[in-house]
């Protein structure tokens, strides 16, 4: 649901973020609802000052009841991975923010006595959301952290994979233990819905790596194309693959700053043929994915 518009950025409250109000509103604790609020919001308007902050556009920020989405437009001329220190600092500011809150508040108890219920539930709860955005898997921010770290050392394709898996694993986590905790009469079912939320949406972040991969490709030749420098410029990146590989298994170790040529190596070490990056990459995007042997055969 569309709850605003801020300075140029749309709000919007999550389907799931609004049904756990509504459950907080019939078993009687609303007010808590609204300091979840309070503090989810707080998390995310910690990302968007950083992003602000690093020259990014803040068009829409989503809110989820374990944080927020903020839907960034990167500066332009620059590649993905280029951004990934940016991404980071951007995703740490939330957790960061949370924590920042939970200290704040925390000489209230030093100094009051009998501090009240609901002041007890905002303390704990930017505590939880800080730690808990901070697991090392997609979507959440210790996810985005974890695909910057890895983007530098095993390319932003396999690092995104990596977050994504880090992903199903928490969703597998929180749908097990919300079973076993209903089971013996423990807890609820609210861990089993959010691991499946969190399970879909890692997901759609996987399903998205490929494009991220492409986008950054064809950014790194343009950018080099403005500086005037020639591709391949005399520049050529060998691959060897077996015939068995796909296409697009296979273009995702392309290098942007050189031409790339795969040579079709057959099981007997015997040289089958040699495929350029253009013929390979065209029947990715007029034919679809398919084996390195049935391109080299066509």
């Amino acid at each position: 649901m569309r709850a605003g518009r801020i300075k140029g950025t749309e709000v919007i409250l999550n389907d799931y973020f609004l049904l756990l109000l509504g459950l907080y509103f019939l078993v009687g604790v609303f007010p808590q609802a609204l300091l979840l609020f309070t503090a989810v919001a707080w998390h995310e308007f910690c990302h968007v000052l950083a992003a602000s902050r690093r020259g990014w556009q803040v068009t829409g920020v989503e809110l989820f009841p374990f944080g927020g989405v903020a839907r960034l437009c990167r500066p332009g001329g620059r590649g993905f991975m280029e951004d990934v220190a940016d991404e980071a600092l951007i995703a740490l500011a939330g957790p960061a923010g949370s924590f920042l809150l939970a200290l704040a508040t925390s000489p209230v108890f030093l100094i009051i006595d009998g501090v009240p219920a609901w002041f007890h539930f905002f303390h704990q709860a930017n505590i939880i959301l800080g730690l808990f955005n901070l697991w090392p898997g997609l979507p959440l921010d210790g996810g985005r952290i974890f695909r910057a770290w890895q983007a530098r050392r095993a390319g932003l394709y396999r690092a995104t994979l990596a977050g994504v898996y880090g992903g199903y694993t928490l969703a597998f986590l929180l749908g097990a233990g919300s079973i076993i905790g209903f089971i013996y009469r423990l807890t609820d079912l609210q861990g089993l819905v959010l691991g499946l939320f969190i399970y879909y949406t890692a997901r759609q972040e996987g399903e998205t790596a490929p494009y991220m991969f492409w986008q950054d490709f064809w950014r790194q030749r343009a950018k080099r194309a403005i500086k005037g420098e020639q591709v391949p410029a005399g520049k050529i990146f060998w691959l060897a693959a077996d015939p068995g590989l796909t296409l697009a298994r296979v273009a995702r170790f392309f290098s942007p700053h050189s031409f790339n040529l795969v040579a079709v190596v057959g099981r007997e070490g015997r040289l089958e043929g040699i495929l350029t990056e253009t013929e390979i990459m065209q029947t990715l995007l007029e034919q679809g994915n398919s084996t390195i042997g049935e391109l080299l055969r066509k």
